[in-house]
């Protein structure tokens, strides 16, 4: 039987700490202590009266607050307090989802490559390439001796790390924009709007394989291991072998609506999100779906047997990622953004206002 957990007390909001703040709980400790979860902390992030949070992310041993007015947070994960801050790029200016390189983050900002080091609290490379052009697809990737940057060319453009020079240019036989790349120290690939996957040598502008799919492409390729993941506006998945380019499910999986960047890879189980359908759990091994809710938005994270989705109108349904059925569900009418944590059993909820909580799960 599927177990609900209803929230029994109403949270009452007294306790204040800087402007549209406050201390109650984002999560009621009845609830946690109901579903066997464990409150790690909770903190209020200084925003300003105007200020929300816009989104979360993990990586490595910190948490990283993004707000709508483009100041980064990073936070300790185990201890909950903010390690630095900074405004990324002008109040409000569209800022391209960062590139991860050695525990830096590498940002495209019209033609300005700028590289975020949290160890420090501050940016350390700021370079202009306006051979480059504002690309509005943003594709951005590195390896140790190039990063790779998708211009409004529809050229991609190698520049060597080594006194920031262009090294080569490459682009798709149909010179189709570019809107996404991947790259490791032996291929670099790139997805092109009419649909092309493209793998290429690292240092030159040499085509090793091709994939086209059937539909076009307007989200981020995802590598896992040797394995690259790419959704479709044909509403399929894909998944291609990174040395040779070819398919390895049987058949794409269908989620009956256009894939942009609305899936998350976990450890066995891929979390995909279809505007008509919810949320699917897709087996990585065959393609075919676990299971599926109907009202869930996005995965927060997993254990080796669970999946903890995010549904309307703020419950978390925990899956069984092995029979399918859904367990249990908890009440999370507080929590407005969450990160996608595939890395460890660790909850990161928050509310647009600044209020961060880190809860373990079982």
């Amino acid at each position: 039987m599927k177990k609900l957990i209803f929230l029994i007390s109403t949270i009452l909001f007294s306790g204040l700490a800087g402007a549209g703040q406050d201390n109650a709980a984002l999560v009621s400790a009845e609830l946690l202590r109901e579903a066997g979860w464990t409150h790690n902390w909770q903190m209020n992030l200084p925003l300003k009266a105007d200020e929300e949070v816009a989104g979360l992310r993990v990586k490595g041993s910190r948490l990283y607050a993004m707000t709508n007015t483009n100041i980064l947070f990073c936070i300790d994960r185990k201890e909950g307090r903010v390690q630095c801050s900074s405004q990324l790029s002008a109040s409000r200016l569209p800022v391209c989802k960062p590139v991860c390189y050695e525990d830096k983050f590498w940002f495209i900002v019209g033609s300005e490559m700028m590289v975020f080091d949290p160890n420090v609290g501050d940016f350390t490379i700021k370079e202009k390439f306006p051979q480059v052009g504002s690309s509005a697809e943003c594709g951005l990737a590195r390896n140790k001796e190039y990063v790779y940057i998708s211009g409004s060319d529809n050229r991609l453009h190698a520049i060597n790390i080594d006194g920031f020079w262009q090294q080569f240019t490459a682009t798709a036989d149909n010179d189709s924009p570019i809107v996404s790349v991947l790259a490791t120290d032996d291929i670099v690939v790139f997805a092109t709007q009419a649909g092309n996957v493209v793998g290429m040598s690292p240092n030159k502008a040499k085509k090793l394989w091709q994939y086209d799919v059937t539909g076009r492409i307007k989200g981020q390729l995802v590598l896992d291991g040797e394995d690259i993941y790419v959704g479709s506006l044909d509403s399929k998945l894909y998944k291609l072998g990174l040395s040779s380019g070819k398919l390895i499910w049987k058949s794409p999986f269908h989620s009956g609506a256009p894939i942009r960047d609305t899936f998350a890879v976990g450890t066995e189980i891929i979390y995909l999100y279809s505007p008509l359908n919810g949320l699917y759990g897709v087996n990585k091994q065959t393609g075919k779906p676990i299971w599926q809710v109907a009202s869930g938005e996005g995965m927060i994270c997993e254990t080796p047997q669970k999946g903890f989705v995010f549904a309307l109108p703020g419950i978390v349904k925990v899956m069984d990622n092995k029979s399918g059925k859904e367990l249990y569900s908890v009440n999370f009418s507080s929590v407005q953004r969450y990160a996608v944590n595939t890395t460890d059993a660790v909850m990161y909820l928050a509310d647009t206002k600044g209020r961060l909580m880190s809860v373990t799960v079982e």
